[in-house]
């Protein structure tokens, strides 16, 4: 049973800046940058990863993941793009 002590979210923040980073690899032709994917990943795992750990869910750092997958696809997908980049 995990318990949300500084442990946790050392791990918690550092899965999502590792998520933040790949998704600006692998999205590498999107106008968002490096520090706002970070920021979006760390909040992502942070929020799920925090309500995994309280509801006593297993695989807490598993929905911390996915958790921030889903926050950095909603903002690196559905960025809106000025008319001058058309």
């Amino acid at each position: 049973m995990e318990v949300l002590d500084g442990t946790t979210i050392f791990w918690l923040l550092a899965l999502g800046m590792i998520t933040g980073a790949a998704v600006k690899v692998a999205m590498w032709n999107t106008m968002i940058d490096l520090v706002p994917n970070l920021a979006a990943g760390i909040a992502g795992s942070i929020i799920v990863g925090g309500l995994a750990v309280a509801l006593n869910l297993p695989g807490g750092l598993l929905f911390a993941f996915l958790g921030s997958l889903s926050i950095l696809f909603i903002l690196n997908v559905f960025h809106m793009k000025s008319q001058k980049a058309h």
